[in-house]
């Protein structure tokens, strides 16, 4: 069963619920008054029956025991015996009693239809006692008055009237009550129906959807209803929601990407120096053991490519630490004489290049001091590696603006082209495939990692005049 049909449903059962109510308490209400109206009716009409039910008993003629007065005037036949006044409801009965036997009887415009009055009436009393019984013949109800008057002798003066009125009245009023509740309720659960089918139409468009969503595609969003109403802050919600689930599937595809590449990167970068390796140690096994300088070559190969597959192996172990969320060691960092430390080493490895430093103050920051050597060291051999040699290469260290410390490297080779400006600090990217077997292209990864391991960034561009020019800026932290 739907959500829409179970709310019809029970605000319909709830509204049958309080029309019953509301239909029983103004039934009882309205047949009280006509009980009531009728009771006065009878009340009025006693004095009348009595001096008839005198008058035929012979016991008393009209008006010499109730008196002739406003009411008791006139006396014409329409009753058996000389019959009360015309003011008397038709089809009025009486009867005056001696005990338990009935001594006369009357009805006002006889119509063969009497009511069935229990033959022992019991203690009345003077005051009299209202009751109502059926017909002697057909379904008709009569209200009867029965008292005792002392007057008479202690005899009892029954009177009764018949219903039909009020019974008719009380059916026009059952009819009207029940087709009035069964109009409202039919209204009732088809503007029901209407408005809730209005209001839960966003849940539908929600669940179709979810559904499509459910189906692969991500970037489905759902059409948000009013903001003020509670669906439409579901809505809301629910879109929220559908866009940080895209973010999170579109970073994992992204990363499993990476991964991919990463490995496929990875295992070829490996497979050069392992095949290297191979292929020499299969020279030394087959190959003249007499020939001392040939055999000097093989083994100074096989350590060459050992020492390349370590150094890539270092590298891979050091991206996937940084890659870790786990905090680095933090100490103060001056990162001037990591500068002068990385010059140093370049001149002694490249001693034709002339290296100049820029750093007279101290640079300090709080971080992991073996990675940020590295990442300088990073940079400078990458400017040594990828210019001609006797290429001049800057280096410096500073703070600008008092929050950042950065660290320059600039070289006056041929500059970087657009490729190279998009992808230098991408893993096993190299701007020069035929250097291919000199770099694994993990360098500048590993500085970009460290920078953001540090929550700074590293950048590269054309320098003014030529060459390139890399930047590495983090925030100053003093320890």
């Amino acid at each position: 069963m739907t959500l829409r049909l179970r709310l019809v449903l029970a605000l319909v059962v709830l509204s049958t619920a309080g029309l019953a109510v509301f239909g029983f308490a103004t039934y009882s209400l309205y047949a009280r008054s006509q009980y009531r109206r009728l009771d006065d009716q009878i009340q009025a009409s006693t004095p009348l029956i009595t001096n008839a039910l005198l008058a035929q008993a012979g016991l008393a003629a009209p008006g010499d025991v109730r008196g002739e007065g406003q009411n008791g005037a006139g006396a014409a036949g329409n009753a058996h015996g000389g019959g009360p006044p015309a003011v008397v409801p038709p089809g009025t009965y009486g009867e005056l009693r001696a005990g338990d036997s009935v001594l006369v009887r009357i009805q006002v415009m006889d119509n063969e239809v009497v009511p069935k009055i229990p033959a022992r009436l019991g203690d009345v009393g003077e005051n009299g006692r209202y009751f109502t019984v059926g017909s002697a013949q057909g379904s008709a109800e009569w209200r009867v008055y029965a008292a005792t008057d002392p007057s008479i002798g202690g005899r009892t003066v029954v009177v009764a009237t018949p219903m039909t009125e009020v019974s008719s009245a009380l059916r026009r009023l059952t009819a009207i009550e029940a087709a009035a509740a069964a109009t409202l309720l039919a209204l009732l659960a088809v503007g029901a129906w209407i408005i809730l089918r209005r209001g839960l139409r966003p849940l539908e468009s929600m669940a179709t959807s979810a559904r499509s969503i459910a189906a692969g595609d991500l970037s489905l969003r759902v059409a948000p209803a009013e903001e003020r109403t509670e669906v439409g802050q579901l809505g809301l919600a629910l879109n929220t929601m559908l866009g940080e689930i895209e973010q999170a599937f579109r970073a994992r595809a992204e990363t499993e990407q990476r991964l991919r590449q990463f490995l496929a990167d990875a295992s070829h970068e490996l497979r050069t120096p392992l095949t290297s390796i191979q292929g020499f140690a299969e020279l030394f096994r087959i190959g003249p053991a007499e020939d001392r300088m040939e055999l000097a070559v093989i083994l100074r190969r096989i350590e060459e490519e050992s020492a390349r597959m370590r150094t890539l192996v270092e590298d891979l172990l050091l991206l996937a630490r940084l890659d870790q969320t786990r905090p680095a060691e933090r100490s103060p960092v001056d990162l001037a004489v990591l500068a002068a430390d990385a010059c140093s080493d370049a001149v002694a490895t490249a001693p034709d290049r002339p290296i100049t430093l820029d750093a007279p103050q101290p640079v300090v920051v709080v971080g992991d001091g073996h990675h940020l050597r590295q990442a300088i060291g990073n940079l400078v051999s990458n400017a040594v590696a990828h210019t001609p040699p006797g290429t001049p290469i800057e280096v410096g260290a500073r703070v600008d603006g008092g929050d950042a410390a950065v660290v320059t490297v600039r070289d006056h080779g041929a500059g970087l082209d657009g490729e190279a400006l998009a992808h230098a600090f991408d893993r096993f990217w190299r701007a020069d495939p035929a250097r291919a077997g000199s770099s694994a292209g993990l360098g500048l990864s590993i500085v970009a990692a460290i920078a953001e391991e540090h929550g700074g960034r590293a950048a590269c561009a054309n320098a003014m005049g030529g060459g390139a020019r890399f930047e590495l800026r983090l925030p100053v932290r003093q320890g």
